[in-house]
């Protein structure tokens, strides 16, 4: 006993020793100009251990330190090194405001090349304004602020920069000046990643949490080094890279959707489905029967909905002398979310004197039921062999999840079994469908910078990029009954069961190389030139596997089915071997490109100019298994761009710039697109064009910038591009039933554009606004029909003047801010419009589909409690806008989300 005593006096003087030790310098960093807060500015002792970095509002605290002399130092990237030698007394505070100056950049110093950690909004500001290209970047600090979790959510609050979403909201694809997301890259460290989707060739950044990132970069204009398949612009996601210190933080949050305040969240039992298809458990040969289908994943049943959970953690620092450091991120999203939606099916009228006009002929309501499980892994690591030379190797996994219940009730107007006769008559068909879909997307990169002498620099990388997509057992039940002109019904009888498993993956090897030269040319002036290659090998495969099960006629009257349950449910499988020997859908699809370039940047006083020319080699083609008699089983084309470019920047004064630019780039079809074979769809069926041309395009720009503080900023310009065979989705049919598209060019297109971003703070409040206005247009031949006198029609090609496919004409987004610094809060309130936007091209003339103006409103805050605490709250769609599409004056759908909102905290050291 007395032992133990003894030990715990030993604990408590220790501990009061500990605390006699306990001084603690405490402060500020700011701007020597502005007097505004810098947020991450790294204060350390240079011969001690302690360090801290500052927070939202340029605060600090290094607490424990033992008395003494100490020399602080202070660091942040585009300003001097701040050095002081201060006294540390015992249990005393020291205050100390550490006011920065500004550093002017060395022509002369090759470390110029060096790579800087940006998270702050001052930080992208500098970014953008010493940037060779035109550029908009968010940082890791805006998307804190925003009301935001994802990367596609955040990226919408960036000028010129729209979503596309699907009917169920678990995809999101960004449209860049009104150009689809077909027109634009998606990079990962400045590399493009495999996408998972098997009719595409882009990722849904939907799925990459943004508490990963730390910036995301939107270029406007293209140089010679940058890739060429990008005509409205380039998403750079950058993840977070070793910190010069100890770094940790971690988030947390709870949410919900408010749908669920009306109605149930839909389930199926998720441990039913099965993960491989008949023709995979036993092989091509087996007769399969009713027993080898599970059924519970077709059982339907009603829960209250689960909270939505997200939680997140960073850490980082370097070792071995400062020669080697790692950062490992995580971010796990556990979604639940809803949709109500409207659906409705139009075909051609061809009643006598409708003129072929559209009209809808089935009515289906619908409520999606969603779990997305979002989880994202970034680990880095680098060694600095010495200030020369270093390597890092970088790899980022993305995991998604997707559990989807659709509940469909679809009413036919037109025909149906026995016919409409009346409003509430005709027939009704119950169309239910569970899905389950897994996506892998990674991203492996090792990269070396080498300076080779005082004006040499060399830099390499090799990338391994790979994604699946794995959806097991989509299953899809449909029952239908009718309602007599009495409006009495018969029973639910069994109409088809549908059962599909797909599986694609897409696999890019990349490597490059690039050898940079720079000189001084006195004072002032300097010219850097620079040369490289690149070459990938990309492979794509397809496989999918369909079984139609069909009702067993009922024994004794010979006729349809009545279904009770599903557990009762006979049926017979219509086709035993599924499709998987004969399925059209299955393809294997390459595509290899040889890119070069050269560029030189000549600096004179206040005028940069970057220019050269880039040279990409294209070769794609695909092989359909087996080989399908009734389209062209194979195919392979090449073609060779050369793309020329010029990016002009003249500094008016420290804080302005006006920019000019010209690019020439391509956008290449996905490698799906040119697979004359059909795919299913959420909502039409997809089929390639091996016909269809690349797109290349002449890209100009202007802009002005003015940078008067650190997160402030005021940009004004303009764009033109002139784009040949473009390429775009189009019904090919609209004979009832499925539609059908596929990919055509639509002869040559222009756009032109107008932005404008303006971001200031008088005092405590703030305003961030951008508008963009886009015009295109493109002339194609449509199907014009006309009835004369007599009730005959004619049906004559006809040119159609309109916009491109999601183009939109109108695009606002404006924040309202409020920070004090004082109190350590911020709240903005977030509003963003969109105007009517092209959707699908539709065959008839004068009818296409077109998405509705929305309007929507979030509203997000953070207050700080203390050095490592804040707590957060977001609240997204206040004015619960719906996403609408009509053709002509008839809605074709619409979708209503509700609002969703998260509240949470995050802890940083």
């Amino acid at each position: 006993m007395n032992n133990k005593i003894y030990l715990a006096l030993i604990f408590i003087f220790a501990g009061f020793a500990s605390f006699a030790q306990n001084s603690v310098l405490k402060g500020q960093v700011i701007d020597g100009k502005t007097k505004e807060p810098l947020a991450g500015a790294y204060v350390y002792f240079a011969d001690r251990k302690g360090a801290a970095l500052t927070d939202a509002f340029g605060q600090y605290s290094i607490s424990k330190m033992p008395s003494g002399t100490y020399e602080v130092k202070v660091k942040y990237v585009g300003y001097k090194e701040f050095k002081k030698q201060i006294d540390l007394t015992e249990n005393k505070v020291i205050n100390l405001t550490v006011t920065l100056e500004e550093k002017a950049e060395s022509l002369q110093n090759v470390k110029v090349y060096g790579k800087a950690i940006i998270e702050s909004e001052a930080s992208s500001r500098r970014t953008e304004k010493k940037a060779n290209n035109i550029m908009n970047v968010l940082s890791a600090q805006a998307m804190e602020r925003s009301p935001d979790i994802n990367a596609a959510n955040a990226l919408q609050r960036v000028s010129a920069v729209t979503l596309q979403r699907n009917s169920g909201s678990d995809e999101a694809f960004a449209i860049i000046r009104g150009l689809e997301p077909r027109y634009n890259n998606t990079l990962i460290n400045g590399v493009k990643v495999t996408s998972p989707d098997p009719a595409s060739r882009f990722v849904s950044l939907s799925i990459i949490p943004s508490d990963l990132l730390d910036r995301i970069e939107v270029s406007k204009t293209l140089t010679p080094q940058m890739e060429g398949d990008a005509i409205g612009g380039t998403v750079n996601l950058i993840f977070k890279d070793a910190p010069e210190f100890e770094y940790f933080k971690v988030n947390a949050s709870a949410g919900y959707s408010t749908i669920f305040f009306n109605r149930k969240f839909d389930d199926f039992s998720h441990g039913a489905v099965q993960s491989k298809s008949v023709s995979e458990r036993f092989g091509p040969d087996y007769k399969p029967g009713q027993g080898n289908f599970s059924r519970a994943n077709l059982d339907f049943t009603q829960k209250n909905a689960p909270v939505t959970s997200l939680l997140g953690f960073t850490y980082g620092r370097r070792l071995l002398k400062n020669k080697l450091g790692f950062i490992i991120s995580d971010s796990y999203q556990n979604q639940y979310y809803g949709t109500n939606s409207e659906f409705n099916i139009a075909q051609l009228d061809t009643r006598p004197g409708k003129n072929y006009q559209p009209v809808i002929s089935d009515v289906a309501n619908r409520t999606y039921s969603t779990q997305q499980l979002n989880n994202g892994l970034s680990t880095h690591l680098d060694y600095k062999f010495n200030d020369n030379n270093k390597i890092s190797l970088d790899n980022i996994f993305l995991y998604t999840h997707l559990a989807q219940t659709r509940l469909s009730i679809d009413t036919s107007i037109l025909g149906g079994n026995g016919g409409r006769t009346g409003p509430g008559t005709g027939a009704v068909f119950n169309d239910n469908r569970s899905y389950i879909q897994n996506q892998y997307v990674e991203n492996l990169k090792l990269s070396g910078k080498h300076i080779l002498s005082n004006h040499f620099l060399f830099d390499w990388a090799g990338i391994y990029s790979n994604s699946t997509q794995n959806a097991p057992d989509r299953a899809d039940i449909s029952l239908n009954h009718l309602i007599n002109p009495d409006f009495t019904s018969t029973p639910n009888y069994l109409y088809n069961v549908s059962r599909i498993w797909q599986k694609s993956s897409n696999k890019d090897l990349t490597a490059l190389a690039n050898l940079g030269y720079k000189s001084g040319l006195g004072k002032n002036n300097s010219i850097e030139l620079k040369a490289g290659g690149l070459y990938r090998q990309s492979n794509r495969f397809n496989n999918q596997n369909e079984y139609t099960l069909k009702p067993t006629p009922d024994n004794l009257t010979g006729g349809k089915t009545v279904f009770t349950d599903i557990y009762a449910a006979d049926w017979v499988v219509y086709n035993v071997t599924g499709t998987s020997t004969s399925d059209k859908a299955n393809y294997t699809a390459y595509e290899n490109i040889t890119a070069g370039y050269g560029e030189f940047k000549l600096t004179l006083n206040k005028l940069d100019a970057v220019g050269g020319v880039r040279v990409e080699g294209t070769e794609q083609g695909y092989d359909t298994h087996p080989v399908v008699l009734d389209v062209k089983s194979n195919a392979k084309k090449t073609y060779t761009d050369v793309l020329p470019s010029l990016q002009l920047k003249y500094k008016l004064t420290d804080k302005s710039n006006i920019r000019a630019s010209y690019f020439k780039s391509i956008s290449r079809p996905a490698l799906y697109e040119l697979v004359p074979t059909p795919t299913f769809g959420q909502s039409t069926d997809i089929t390639g064009n091996p016909e269809v041309k690349h797109t290349v395009a002449d890209n100009y720009d202007i802009r002005y910038e003015l940078y008067p503080k650190n997160e402030e900023q005021f940009f004004i310009g303009g764009f033109y591009k002139n784009i040949t065979n473009p390429i775009e989705f189009a019904l090919n049919s609209l004979d009832g039933g499925q539609a059908n598209t596929s990919p055509q060019n639509f002869g040559t297109a222009t756009v032109t554009g107008a932005e404008v971003v303006y971001s200031r703070f008088f005092g405590m409040l703030g305003v961030s606004a951008n508008y963009t206005y886009t015009y295109s247009n493109i002339n194609t031949t449509k199907i014009f029909t006309s009835t004369d006198a007599n009730g005959v029609s004619t049906s004559v090609p006809k040119l159609q003047s309109r916009p491109m496919q999601g183009q939109t004409a109108n695009v606002v987004n404006l924040s309202l801010l409020y920070k004090n610094d004082k109190r350590k809060a911020f709240v903005q309130l977030a509003y963003t419009y969109t105007s009517k936007t092209l959707a699908l091209v539709y065959p008839n003339y004068g009818f296409d589909y077109y998405q509705q103006p929305q309007s929507f409103l979030s509203l997000s805050g953070q207050k700080q409690i203390d050095k490592h605490f804040v707590f957060t709250a977001k609240v997204n769609n206040l004015f619960n806008t719906a996403t609408t599409i009509k053709i002509g004056s008839l809605v074709q759908s619409r979708d209503v989300y509700n609002l969703g909102f998260n509240l949470g905290f995050r802890y940083s050291l």
